[in-house]
């Protein structure tokens, strides 16, 4: 019985999130239970501090009175949503209704190794949050995304590509101890996608791709609404799909992967060489006296903003290089559309920020080597979420948690003991009454 009453709780909760705000009768409607039941409901939030009172509707039954609307109360509980990058890190908090109230961004070096940046990470979430003035105790979870393939309790790093040193490390329990509220963790790229499909580009689709380029290139993958992370926790993991079994070798072990030829450094050395610009102007490569030098080529640290801006002021090597990446990113991504035909694919990510000298190339690598039913109706876009689609996407991992039904005392003994979302819904959203 217990449990009917907490699914029909967060039925009536979840209406006034999603639809609010709503008169109480609109309630009984959309979720079916009888007015009597969704009034108590709806009184016990009230008291909770979840929901408020406000305002009338538009119209009313004739000879009736109009009725009171109720509000979702997104400022009762707060989320931290972090993106921990491999050279960045992005730290946000949100209302519950997942509105950012305060964010940061800065530099971070994963490859100085969990010893280094665990306690780093710890010390600025710390201070990131009480300089935001919100208390602990209104903090109702943490989301995060890193790099890398996670285990299937979604807590170690398992074997990630360039970061030997985190093979293993337990990132959940080290930061749960830490923290001592909910904490949901995810790859990076899954994270992005569930960000862009919850509040960006692919807002509402149900099934759809995410890829990020920056120094490596990674997919998040979204079925039926839900990220899809196949056996052992690795999908997605596009940048070491073989592109050139003669190129040169990755991180991965392997050569020819795509995140080698297509990723943000490759394209750094590119437009220093003017590679890419040789191959457009003669196949065979050979330089020709009229071509133009690049303009990076005698430039001292050089990264991938810099080729990006180059390119937008015209430079001939960086829209060179930007463009083959584009390409070749753009056949890769044929593979995905014609095994899983998503309706959008939401490109992000630093190398995303060259725009359409990236993305033009990008799609008609993928249209022309995609089969055209597999392409009909295929958007590839831009992301609209920009440096905070990664930490959104952890945002919404904790709001979906706290807004699930319970798990049943049966079913939970069927999850894995790690899992955040499963460890998550056990705990009360914070009431403003205590």
């Amino acid at each position: 019985m217990h449990h009917v009453r907490e699914f029909n709780r967060l039925l009536v909760l979840n209406c006034i999130r999603e639809h609010g705000p709503i008169a109480r009768v609109m309630i009984a409607r959309r979720t079916g239970l009888s007015r009597t039941t969704v009034s108590s409901i709806v009184d016990t939030l009230l008291q909770e501090g979840l929901v408020r009172e406000g305002s009338f509707s538009q119209s009313a039954p004739e000879g009736g009175r109009r009725a009171i609307l109720v509000h979702f109360n997104a400022d009762v509980g707060y989320v931290v949503g972090i993106d921990v990058g491999r050279s960045h890190l992005t730290i946000l908090i949100t209302d519950l209704a997942a509105n950012i109230i305060a964010q940061q961004s800065g530099p971070f070096d994963l490859e100085r190794g969990p010893r280094i940046c665990l306690p780093l990470l710890v010390a600025e979430v710390r201070v990131f949050v009480e300089a935001s003035g919100i208390p602990w105790n209104r903090i109702i979870g943490i989301g995060l995304g890193i790099p890398g393939p996670l285990d299937v309790r979604l807590r170690e790093l398992s074997g990630p590509p360039g970061m030997p040193s985190w093979d293993g490390v337990d990132v959940w329990q080290i930061l749960q101890q830490e923290f001592a509220v909910p904490l949901c963790m995810d790859n990076d790229a899954n994270m992005g996608a569930l960000g862009e499909s919850r509040y960006g580009a692919a807002r509402g689709v149900a099934n759809m791709a995410y890829v990020k380029i920056g120094t490596g290139i990674g997919g998040g993958l979204i079925i039926n609404g839900q990220i899809y992370r196949g056996q052992s926790g690795s999908a997605g993991e596009l940048g070491h799909i073989t592109i050139d079994e003669n190129g040169p070798r990755c991180v991965c072990g392997n050569r020819g992967c795509l995140e080698t030829l297509a990723g943000a450094r490759a394209i750094v050395e590119d437009a220093r060489r003017g590679t890419s610009l040789r191959r457009s102007a003669d196949p065979d490569g050979a330089p020709e006296e009229s071509s133009p030098a690049p303009a990076l080529a005698e430039s001292g640290a050089v990264d991938i903003a810099d080729v990006i801006q180059m390119a937008k002021a015209g430079d001939a090597a960086s829209v060179a290089a930007l463009e083959h990446a584009g390409e070749r990113i753009g056949i890769a991504l044929a593979g995905i559309i014609n095994l899983f035909n998503p309706a959008t694919i939401v490109i992000d990510g630093g190398v995303a920020r060259a725009g359409e000298i990236l993305l033009a190339p990008l799609r008609r690598a993928a249209e022309t080597c995609s089969l055209p039913a597999a392409w009909k109706g295929t958007r590839i876009l831009p992301g609209e979420l920009g440096t905070t689609a990664i930490a959104l996407g952890a945002v919404s991992t904790v709001l979906e948690a706290a807004f699930s039904p319970a798990i049943p005392p049966a079913a939970a003994q069927n999850t894995s003991e790690a899992a955040p979302i499963t460890f998550y819904r056990s705990r009360p959203l914070p009431s403003t009454s205590s």
